[in-house]
């Protein structure tokens, strides 16, 4: 067997790329239009393969992504993403070749960090990324679902899906700064990834749905679900909500569309799958325990590649000075010793000799850099080395009121 060739795939190739990624989740192309869509959103320009003649036995990808980072500004970052080797091709190094090629040129590129979602939550400690945003799941019975009086609760309106895009996309804008790691979403993502809704994509639900909220000045929320119709042992409904997304630039937005969802005809049943740590619908009804968490699982993961870049994009809820000592086993000119200094939630940062504070992975700055990450769980755990006082330091000033949030698998 030849050492495989790792290259970007060409045009005539693309499809032959998306056939072997997808079959590399398990699963098949699920229509004729699939690869076309894909294309619009990660063109052959993005992708990496392993080649072995002219099979492809590995697939890597790059998003070229916009993520809000704390403070409200959006950063550059590289979107990892389809990332597949064959079982046949296993143990020749090959994700670990894919992956530094993908990085390095991601580096060169000028992104400061790259990100993903796990499939597998063992595989990319080691090559830099740290969990750096987490989600919670619902689930609820509407029957016992009754909001607090003080909570104010509107109207909601049904509207086409032909209408879907110019409402939900300046809803959406509107809140992108007010929540890190959310990402802008250009009109090709809205069109193939949001609003797409193909007969496959239902697995036996309806299509989907939308709702908005209109406050003073006009739309400031939204809901996108599905329902599936059941019926109970004993004949009644028992039906299911699922929510998709749910966006609120307001209070009262949001708990009028989760009153709406409540209240869907046949549908006794909610689930939403992914909804902030923080979320509020818990305070805003009469008894909490009705809103069931049955997951809290990782979401996106940061890869920080230019530590002075990324760490001086972001601003800072606590001002004070810190010296922090990165290593980074994957990619070692990364690593170093960094004297972050904040004044005003301003960061100054600067390469140093001087004897760090605290010392960590790359993975564990990606863990904290979007303000969601625990430094006294860490530093518990022998991933942040420094005393006491000095990893209190670096989580108060790493750490935000509003969790991140990484709303959107890629």
């Amino acid at each position: 067997m030849a050492d495989p060739t790792i290259r970007p795939v060409t045009d005539d190739e693309y499809p032959a790329f998306v056939t072997a990624f997808i079959e590399g989740f398990a699963d098949d192309v699920p229509s004729e239009t699939f690869a076309e869509q894909m294309r619009t959103t990660l063109p052959p320009e993005r992708t990496l393969a392993a080649f072995d003649g002219d099979a492809i036995v590995g697939t890597f990808g790059g998003y070229a992504l916009d993520v809000t980072v704390p403070g409200g500004a959006t950063v550059p970052m590289e979107g990892t993403t389809v990332v597949t080797v064959f079982p046949t091709h296993r143990r020749m190094g090959l994700l670990r070749s894919m992956m530094s090629s993908h990085l390095a040129n991601a580096a060169g590129a000028g992104y400061a960090i790259a990100g993903l979602w796990a499939s597998e939550s063992d595989i990319y400690g080691r090559f830099g990324y740290g969990t750096a945003t987490r989600y919670q799941s619902y689930e609820l019975k509407t029957s016992g679902v009754a909001f607090r009086p003080e909570v104010a609760v509107d109207r909601v309106r049904r509207i086409a899906p032909g209408d879907a895009h110019g409402i939900l996309s300046e809803v959406f804008d509107s809140v992108l700064s007010q929540r890190p790691g959310m990402f802008a979403r250009s009109l090709a993502w809205w069109d193939h990834e949001v609003l797409a809704d193909e007969e496959w994509m239902r697995r036996g639900r309806s299509t989907k749905r939308y709702v908005v909220h209109d406050g003073p000045d006009g739309p400031d929320g939204y809901a996108i679900y599905r329902t599936k119709p059941s019926e109970s042992e004993d004949n009644h409904a028992d039906g299911k909500v699922d929510v998709i997304e749910l966006v609120a630039a307001t209070p009262r937005a949001h708990a009028s569309l989760w009153s709406y969802i409540t209240q869907v005809d046949m549908c006794p049943n909610i689930r939403s799958w992914n909804v902030p740590l923080d979320d509020p619908l818990p305070a805003k009804v009469r008894e909490s325990r009705r809103i069931r968490t049955s997951a809290v699982s990782d979401g996106l993961w940061i890869r920080v590649l230019d530590v002075r870049s990324a760490l001086g994009a972001r601003r800072y809820e606590v001002d004070g000075s810190i010296v922090v000592e990165i290593s980074d086993p994957f990619r070692p000119e990364t690593g170093g010793r960094y004297r972050l200094e904040v004044d005003g939630g301003r960061p100054d940062v600067a390469t140093t000799d001087v004897r760090p504070d605290v010392s960590c992975d790359i993975d564990v700055l990606g863990g904290l850099y979007l303000g969601g990450g625990d430094a006294f769980a860490l530093a518990d755990a022998g991933r942040i080395v420094g005393d006491a006082e000095a990893v209190t330091r670096f989580h108060r000033m790493f750490r935000t009121d509003t969790m991140p949030w990484g709303y959107q698998v890629f």
